[in-house]
């Protein structure tokens, strides 16, 4: 985008950061997430500030150009990337790009329910978040994603989706016995995601260093990850005889999310975050929450819901 800038009223941006649910409106975008979990994101322009761009429309007003309907929120990489591609991503290219992405949003966080009972909904699971903070229980958790699936949209990065729980992935022997059971499965478009289910108080690092700065992930974080990547790949080895018995079922390449511990209760130092970081972001098609950064985001999802 130009230099050329007009400034945008606050309830205007609080408003499209509510409509694009904290996330990138980019496809299949994973934005970088902030120390106090929310997403690294930007407004961008559809049409140009600045006259003789390439995509500036002399046919908008001043009051239409920095309104919400020209803005489009996207993460600072793809915001650079579509402004240095503007033959590609034309206005009309990212004016269908915003609306794709707010009916992804409003599917997944609304469905046929009202924005009201939305609401209802997220406050409810904040107060449990705020209560529960310390409950150790997996079959807790398990029984509140299961009546409650929206809270987990923003591990999904926002995609509509259907949750089914306590699902068998296959992994069985000859004699019918040792299958492989996930706690959650969500299925969207033509992809699925399989969830594993800790719990807050589960620990993310080992309690000491392992060597000068470095501290190892503790059993809980080693063991829920490959744990899921086993589940992707028993799915993947048994993907045919699961998608004759579950029509629909769709794999194309399985993203494993696991959901565990809480960041900021239990790590107080750079270096143990250094760490986490760096183990968290080394895993290959595989995602690692916290529960704090779950329900971070989903605070300011509520925040801008109710406004």
């Amino acid at each position: 985008m130009s230099n050329y800038r007009r400034p945008i009223a606050a309830s205007v941006i609080k408003a499209a950061f509510a409509q694009a649910g904290g996330r990138c409106a980019f496809p299949e975008c994973q934005p970088l997430v902030l120390e106090n979990g929310a997403p690294l994101l930007e407004i961008a322009f559809i049409e140009s500030l600045a006259p003789g761009s390439q995509r500036y429309s002399a046919r908008l007003t001043p009051e239409e150009r920095t309104g919400i309907e020209n803005l489009v929120v996207l993460c600072p990489t793809h915001h650079a990337y579509v402004d240095r591609n503007p033959e590609t991503y034309s206005s009309d290219v990212l004016r269908q790009m915003r609306e794709a992405h707010i009916e992804r949003v409003e599917i997944a966080l609304d469905g046929v329910q009202s924005r009201a009972t939305t609401s209802r909904r997220l406050t409810y699971a904040l107060e449990v978040w705020e209560n529960n903070r310390e409950n150790a229980t997996e079959e807790y958790w398990q029984k509140f994603f299961s009546e409650h699936p929206e809270v987990l949209v923003l591990a999904l990065d926002g995609r509509a989706y259907t949750l089914s729980s306590k699902c068998y992935v296959g992994g069985k022997s000859v004699d019918n016995t040792g299958g492989n059971e996930l706690d959650f499965l969500a299925q969207y478009g033509g992809n699925v995601a399989l969830i594993e289910i800790k719990t807050p108080k589960s620990k993310l690092l080992a309690a000491t260093k392992y060597r000068a700065n470095v501290f190892a992930p503790s059993k809980e974080l080693a063991g829920s990850t490959v744990q899921v990547l086993e589940y992707r790949n028993s799915l993947l080895c048994n993907l045919p005889n699961l998608a004759f018995h579950t029509p629909g079922l769709r794999a194309a390449h399985p993203l494993g999310v696991v959901l565990i511990g809480d960041m900021e209760s239990e790590i107080t130092s750079e270096d143990q975050r250094r760490s986490f970081e760096l183990y968290r972001s080394s895993l290959r098609d595989l995602k690692i929450m916290t529960y704090d950064e779950l329900f971070d985001g989903i605070r300011m999802l509520a925040s801008a819901w109710t406004d």
